[in-house]
């Protein structure tokens, strides 16, 4: 008993659906007129009403793009090292698209936010930009919904001017975080250079070798020098050459060509052998005539042996020493014709000794600078490796410096630089886009209610079908 009346409701359910009610067919069919055209006209009542109370939506529409090329700066310091810094295409990659990273960005509450707080409205009063990415474009198209045209261009605004706040403050983040990593190495940097220094200046000041130009410079002094002597030893052994045929010529010496011009030039020697002259040619006069002990012979004779005396003496005064055969060379020949040659012997003797000591000169500074050249060979080479590494310490800092010098400048490596293409519109009409959707709202629920009331108006014969199978 208890089981048949927990059945019942279940029992009327199957019979109401499956035999229907007891009324005839007309009396259904007009039954089920009546009431689709009530529900149709509710549903349509129901759309008139959305219509009519739902305000006015107007749309401002703006489009920015992303550029599709990058840059590149290449910073050469001379003698330093160098830095390079360059922007690839932000498409370069097939795995990421930054219009998607952008869209992410561009709805991110934290943007709504801002651009509602700068137009002192709330984020739900604000809304959400709809946003459309064309394929193989760089594009983004947004647009968003206001109360009025000018407030949904406001809105517009204050999102893009929004949206690049944030870009600038991520640009600016990340330039600060890769500053920091470099600066990270910069301090090591930085004391190695110190380091490198104070060892090539501690150097430098004990050995007095300042720069490898200094050790060159020596290495040259000694070969102008080396060449100066061969220049200087050429030029004596052409200076003793003409020497020598003049001495030929002439059969004296220099000494004794500066002899007898000294002894030309003095008058009292001339007298004194123009005495001798005279006498010796009358005592070969007379000599000729008498015997050599006649007295006039022998006068002359003791005569010429005193005047000899006196130009022996003179001689000796002069020079120094007594030469019988240049003082006899006076009277016997003519030197007024040879006292030019004996001259330009003497130039060229003085010539050559003047040589000589400069060449003595060269050798002794060429012996010291050779030493010079000796004792900085290892000094040298020592310069040479500190200040390479001072030179790769000062590029390795000089570059890490330009490096981040440059990728301040360089703001658009993480994220590219994005650009208005289409100023946010105006709208010049409401948006008919709801009022659209409300009308095929209700001509889909109408098809849908009269698809359902002959479903159900055909139900008896499938039911009664499948409840017999």
């Amino acid at each position: 008993m208890t089981s048949k009346k927990s059945q019942w409701p279940l029992l009327w359910i199957q019979r109401y659906f499956v035999n229907g009610s007891q009324l005839s067919t007309k009396q259904r069919k007009q039954a089920y007129i009546k009431l689709t055209f009530a529900l149709i006209a509710l549903i349509w009542l129901m759309v008139i009403l959305m219509i009519l109370i739902s305000p006015n939506r107007y749309v401002s529409q703006w489009t920015v793009i992303l550029p599709g090329s990058g840059v590149g700066a290449n910073v050469t310091l001379d003698s330093v090292g160098q830095a390079n810094s360059s922007t690839i295409s932000p498409y370069a990659s097939s795995a990421i698209d930054p219009r998607i990273n952008y869209k992410a960005i561009a709805t991110s509450k934290s943007l709504i936010n801002k651009a509602a707080e700068s137009l002192q409205l709330k984020a739900g009063e604000y809304g959400t930009p709809k946003l459309k990415l064309p394929n193989q474009t760089g594009i983004i198209q947004l647009s968003i919904k206001g109360s009025s045209a000018k407030l949904a261009q406001e809105k517009a605004w204050a999102h893009y001017h929004s949206l690049q706040g944030i870009l600038a403050q991520l640009r600016t983040d990340e330039i600060e975080q890769r500053e920091d990593a470099i600066r990270v190495g910069m301090a090591s940097f930085a004391n190695k250079v110190n380091h490198t220094q104070e060892k090539l200046l501690k150097f430098q000041s004990e050995h007095g070798l300042v720069s490898l130009d200094q050790f060159k410079e020596v290495a040259l002094t000694m070969e102008r020098l080396r060449h100066s002597k061969v220049n200087l030893v050429s030029e004596l052994q052409g200076v003793r050459a003409s020497q020598k045929t003049l001495e030929l010529h002439l059969s004296l010496t220099p000494k004794q060509a500066a002899g007898l011009l000294t002894l030309k030039n003095d008058q009292l020697f001339q007298q004194l052998l123009m005495s001798y002259t005279q006498v010796t040619a009358s005592l070969v006069e007379y000599r000729s005539r008498f015997g050599k002990r006649h007295p006039r012979v022998v006068t002359y004779r003791d005569e010429q042996a005193s005047i000899l005396r006196a130009l022996s003496q003179r001689c000796k005064t002069l020079l120094g020493y007594t030469d019988k055969r240049l003082m006899l060379m006076l009277s016997a020949d003519d030197l007024d014709g040879r006292a030019q040659l004996m001259q330009q012997l003497l130039t060229l003797n003085t010539e050559a000794e003047g040589l000589r000591h400069q060449i003595d000169t060269l050798t002794m500074q060429i012996h010291d600078w050779d030493h010079r050249f000796t004792d900085s060979n290892d000094d040298a080479a020592k310069l040479e490796d500190l200040q390479r590494e001072h030179q790769v310490a000062t590029a390795v800092y000089t570059s890490a410096l330009a490096k981040m010098d440059i990728g301040k400048a360089d703001i658009y490596a993480a994220y590219p630089m994005l650009q208005l293409m289409a100023s946010p519109s105006l709208a010049s009409e409401p948006d008919n886009l709801l009022i659209l959707l409300t009308i095929v709202g209700g001509l889909a629920a109408s098809i849908s209610l009269i698809a359902g009331m002959g479903m159900l108006w055909i139900r008896k014969p499938i039911l009664q079908k499948i409840l017999t199978k």
